[in-house]
């Protein structure tokens, strides 16, 4: 019988000590099936327009740059037991939480809408082979809330069903790799076209932009005793399932011609058991997009989490019946994640491994404390994440804007910060009120 509570009651709060359990294989476990996952095949697929080496070489370099970051973030999360928008506080404010947690929201209903609008046209096609047709604005109405459901019970919820579906999922990769090799011959010079190795290099990252959030709001439950066991089992799992997606993806756009994940399946011959696919591979990676979703939310509105994720599952399936699920959907959505979220990666990071080096968990939720700057924000914080958004608009390809602009942001912030922060003390000091 398994022993976990109908819903998770932990939300932004700081998880404490005695919960966090997860080690090595728990995180790598959750990590595997949010990773094996057709968000990952799709962006190996986009890259091959660099063809395909070219396209593979870039995706490879930025998983294992992304790997890094999801191992700072659960490292940080199993010391701390912060969400990843709670522990956000701490540089940009109590009240300038708001910035990235409404990032993270953007994030998670988009790529919730994306993965939705991928389940929703392969059962459309596995009913169309049947015989049966139904809408696809009434099947993404459906398998987007079923899909929300899991992540509504919570954390213990999605561990279960990346138990179930991660063995599924790997058999079923196993029958594309099979029908490439055996019914197709892949040219390795083929697929080339506009994309550039440095646009191919954003790819992934700009994909991944919420990844230091999500890494937190899992490795919140790793264990704090030996935090870098969990952070190895997410960094491990990312990068060795990425790759091999990544691969999968480049290779199967190559020989089918489309980067439409749904297009490759009909197209390689794969039919029912490849659009079955997509269906338990996106499952496993939405329920994270909307489980993150819900508590950023809930950081911004201040209610309950369980309500919050359900916001969110109803927005991202909105989405999905509105079309975001297109090449120019879904590269427009790349393009905000890299200008809303990206920066705040480089402002965490540094605040917390070159400044602090730990969280103060009880001022993180006290007005007129540590972290309440000037009126809650953190004006150096907002002016770092501001420079580092702009340059991820106006920076070329060829300076990888989806990891450059967290640079940029960090650096700023780290040269800016002492001073800011002597000022707002002088000011108290002189007896002017800092908020």
């Amino acid at each position: 019988m398994i022993d976990m509570p109908l819903i998770e009651t932990e939300g932004v709060d700081v998880v404490p000590e005695s919960d966090r359990t997860r080690e090595f294989w728990q995180l790598f476990a959750i990590w595997a099936g949010f990773t094996i996952v057709i968000t990952n095949f799709l962006l190996g697929s986009l890259t091959v327009t660099a063809g395909l080496v070219t396209g593979f070489a870039a995706a490879v370099l930025s998983i294992l740059l992304v790997g890094v970051i999801v191992y700072l973030g659960t490292k940080i999360a199993a010391l701390e037991g912060t969400a990843g928008t709670t522990a956000m506080r701490a540089p940009f404010g109590v009240q300038g939480r708001f910035i990235p947690s409404l990032a993270m929201v953007i994030a998670t209903v988009g790529w919730f809408g994306v993965q939705t609008g991928i389940v929703a046209s392969s059962a459309q096609q596995i009913l169309a082979n049947v015989g049966i047709s139904v809408s696809f604005a009434v099947l993404a109405a459906i398998l987007g809330l079923l899909m929300a459901s899991v992540a509504i019970f919570g954390y213990e919820w999605i561990e279960w069903l990346n138990k179930i579906a991660v063995p599924f999922m790997t058999v079923l990769l196993a029958l594309v790799v099979y029908q490439i090799v055996t019914n197709y011959s892949t040219d390795l010079s083929a697929g080339g076209g506009d994309m550039t190795f440095w646009a191919a290099l954003n790819v992934f990252p700009a994909a991944t932009a919420a990844f230091l959030i999500v890494a937190m709001d899992y490795g919140r439950y790793g264990t704090s005793e030996e935090p870098d066991r969990p952070s190895l089992g997410a960094s491990v799992a990312w990068i060795a399932f990425a790759i091999a997606l990544a691969a999968i993806g480049v290779v199967a756009a190559a020989a089918a011609g489309t980067w439409n994940p749904v297009d490759i399946m009909v197209e390689l011959g794969l039919g029912s058991v490849g659009l079955l696919l997509l269906v338990a591979g996106s499952w496993t990676t939405n329920v994270t997009n909307v489980y993150a979703g819900g508590i950023a939310l809930s950081q911004i509105t201040g209610l309950q989490r369980v309500y919050m994720t359900t916001l969110t599952g109803l927005i991202g399936t909105g989405l999905a019946i509105a079309g975001i699920f297109s090449f120019g959907g879904i590269t427009s959505f790349l393009s905000a994640l890299t200008i809303t979220l990206v920066p705040t990666t480089g402002v965490l990071l540094v605040h917390y491994y070159l400044f602090e080096r730990g969280l103060d968990e009880d001022e993180l939720f006290r007005s007129e404390g540590r972290y309440w700057y000037l009126r809650g924000w953190n004006p150096t914080a907002v002016g770092a994440w501001l420079v580092g958004a702009a340059f991820a608009v106006f920076a070329p390809d060829y300076l990888v804007p989806a990891l450059s602009s967290a640079v940029v942001a960090g650096a700023i912030y780290y040269v800016v910060k002492r001073p800011v922060d002597e000022w707002i003390e002088s000011r108290s000091r002189a007896g002017e009120p800092a908020d």
